[in-house]
């Protein structure tokens, strides 16, 4: 099941709704809700019925959403995005036909010495 969304003014006044509900009743009702987009559009909020929101989440939500909501207002920057950080891997392909090589060298150098014309 989809969970809702918050994109036009209709939703808007869906959370002016959920801001009166009971603490237990908008914990329910903030399960079935994309807390970004939630987030996105409570950015036009005061920062008390915010707040106010984030009580009926747990701790840890809470303050990341409160933290997300400022973001969205722009009081604080969103993170920057880094790209991923490649190893270099030299891979040794040639390291034994070079090996190989060499002792074939050697080999013909002393059978060439070695053995009498």
């Amino acid at each position: 099941m989809a969970k809702r969304t918050f994109k036009t003014e209709l939703d808007i006044e869906k959370i002016d709704w959920m801001l009166q509900l009971p603490m237990a009743q908008r914990a329910k009702e903030l399960k079935q809700c994309d807390l970004n987009s939630l987030a996105k559009a409570m950015s036009t909020f005061h920062s008390s019925k915010v707040n106010q929101m984030a009580k009926a989440l747990s701790p840890s939500t809470e303050k990341e959403f409160i933290r997300t909501v400022r973001m969205h207002k722009g009081e604080i920057p969103f993170p920057k995005k880094s790209a991923p950080k490649t190893k270099v891997i030299i891979k040794y392909r040639y390291g034994l036909p070079i090996l190989a090589s060499i002792i074939l060298l050697l080999t013909i150098f002393f059978i060439d010495h070695l053995m009498p014309k």
